[in-house]
């Protein structure tokens, strides 16, 4: 499966845009994997004392509602959606990615992490 990556302001731009992947306005989750999350960094813990944790450094992400579609082949529809929507495509089978945004950084991919990714897929980022 090709895994077409996108990246939208809220829930209510993504439907719109992407409404032929909606059943009666939900998303048809056997080609949609919807409301993912992009990592940057994970929260840090002082756990010197164990009953009572305090966080030390937030989580931080990357705001936006994330979507991914999951298609047998590259849709250049959803690729060339307008604002750089179309985040990255990769093959779910092998890992590779085989299309990613011109302004999208190389330094975040290497350290980035999309969760959840769909199911069975190779991605190195996936935790």
């Amino acid at each position: 499966m090709l895994n077409h990556f996108m990246m939208f302001a809220d829930e209510a731009s993504a439907l719109s845009a992407l409404a032929a992947f909606t059943r009666n306005g939900e998303w048809d989750t056997s080609r949609v994997l919807p409301g993912q999350r992009v990592v940057l960094a994970r929260a840090a813990w002082d756990w010197s004392d164990p009953d009572n944790p305090i966080e030390t450094s937030p989580e931080q992400t990357v705001p936006g509602y994330f979507v991914t579609v999951s298609l047998a082949a590259i849709d250049p529809a959803l690729r060339d959606l307008p604002d750089g929507v179309c985040r990255l495509i990769g093959d779910g089978d092998t890992g590779v990615l085989v299309y990613t945004a011109p302004d999208l950084d190389p330094g975040l991919l290497a350290t980035a992490i999309i969760e959840p990714v769909p199911a069975g897929a190779a991605y190195w980022f996936k935790h």
